[in-house]
């Protein structure tokens, strides 16, 4: 539960991730890489961005967090409550190259794609 979430988590989720993406985070100052199933690219990722990677229990999709489902979201509530007030990056199935930014904090969440594309 976030009740007690002060400082938003910021997620950026992104489809079928690599390393070559660590200069265009570099300014996002990332605490962490959550590998959601997007690709093999996580671990190689948070290597670059010189930060943690961990794999997630249940999968992530582009689709699910973009329709709000509730299990997707509920995956970015968990993490909300370990990351509170830092910027985590989180790799999600979809269709390589999409990016979607989420904010989660006491007050609930914003979902913003970055990228155009389609939900898959």
């Amino acid at each position: 539960m976030v009740s007690d979430l002060q400082c938003p988590a910021r997620f950026l989720l992104l489809a079928g991730p690599d390393v070559s993406l660590a200069a265009t985070l570099a300014h996002e100052r990332a605490a962490a890489v959550y590998d959601g199933g997007g690709g093999p690219g996580a671990q190689a990722l948070a290597e670059a961005l010189g930060v943690p990677a961990q794999a997630l229990a249940h999968p992530l999709t582009i689709a699910g967090v973009l329709a709000r489902d509730a299990e997707a979201m509920g995956v970015l509530v968990d993490l909300a409550d370990r990351h509170r007030g830092e910027t985590v990056v989180v790799t999600a199935q979809g269709n390589p190259g999409r990016r979607v930014d989420v904010a989660v904090d006491a007050d609930g969440h914003t979902v913003e794609e970055v990228s155009p594309g389609d939900a898959r």
